[in-house]
């Protein structure tokens, strides 16, 4: 079953990125790696930390009317340990 939601702030964006992970069965560090970065940049996206790319884009978005949805499905891919997208 997919999960839909509006995405107003970054704190909304934080929680439909945590849901999507879990729901993709990773870890912020099996995540991190995939994206060759480090856990703490996943856990302050997951924690809708506020930057200034964030702020403007949010802030775009406020000032042209201009919604975004994200949607979660869970993953249909038979091994897990393959990359999506």
């Amino acid at each position: 079953m997919a999960a839909r939601g509006e995405v107003r702030s970054p704190d909304a964006l934080g929680r439909m990125l945590q849901q999507g992970r879990l729901v993709s069965g990773l870890t912020q560090r099996e995540l991190a790696d995939r994206l060759d970065t480090d856990q703490k940049y996943v856990w302050a996206l997951e924690s809708g930390k506020n930057t200034i790319v964030l702020e403007r884009i949010f802030a775009m978005m406020r000032e042209t009317g201009i919604r975004m949805y994200l949607e979660i499905e869970p993953p249909t891919s038979d091994s897990p340990d393959e990359p999506r997208g």
